[in-house]
């Protein structure tokens, strides 16, 4: 098999649609959608903000070095990366009147999409392969508050060229 050296950076960040807003009624109550670091995957730059990355440094298929709380899979045509990381959306009353919950519903969905398209590299939230044409449902009925693991996985072919892979993922929340 041939031996394939990967630089790797990988960008996760926050875009809310205007929907996100207008269903939360924005005078009233604003949604949050953090991601965190997962106890048991890589450490996130920015962990608990809405605009956090990973950072995969430099790696390859076969050998060298990884990172702690990454997942090194090598196949007959490709070789995977994984790690576990975490979202929480939460729901805050601007007026502090009455609960987010009162106000709006008290679930809300979740979708993630790439930001561009990527015909190489095959980019997942779980076993769900992520596209930057169409969203990525990841919850339809999410408890605001709840810190919920999600799994990230990138699978690079060996017919990639040795080079930096990058791309961000938009989550976006709605208020159901």
């Amino acid at each position: 098999m041939p031996r394939v050296t990967r630089y790797l950076t990988l960008a996760a960040a926050m875009l809310f649609a205007p929907a996100a807003r207008a269903q939360c009624l924005p005078a009233v109550c604003a949604l949050a959608v953090t991601i965190q670091s997962d106890a048991s995957g890589i450490a996130l730059g920015g962990s608990g903000s809405s605009a956090a990355t990973m950072a995969f440094g430099t790696m390859q298929a076969y050998g060298g070095t990884v990172p702690t709380g990454v997942t090194r899979t090598v196949g007959a045509t490709n070789w995977t990366i994984s790690t576990p990381f975490d979202i929480k959306v939460s729901c805050t009353n601007l007026l502090n009147l009455l609960p987010c919950t009162l106000i709006i519903s008290p679930t809300y969905t979740l979708t993630a999409q790439l930001q561009s398209a990527d015909g190489t590299n095959t980019w997942k939230i779980g076993s769900s392969t992520l596209s930057s044409a169409t969203p990525l449902t990841l919850a339809t009925a999410g408890t605001y508050g709840n810190v919920v693991p999600y799994t990230f996985a990138l699978t690079i072919p060996f017919t990639e060229a040795a080079g930096t892979i990058s791309n961000t993922i938009n989550f976006v929340a709605v208020s159901n």
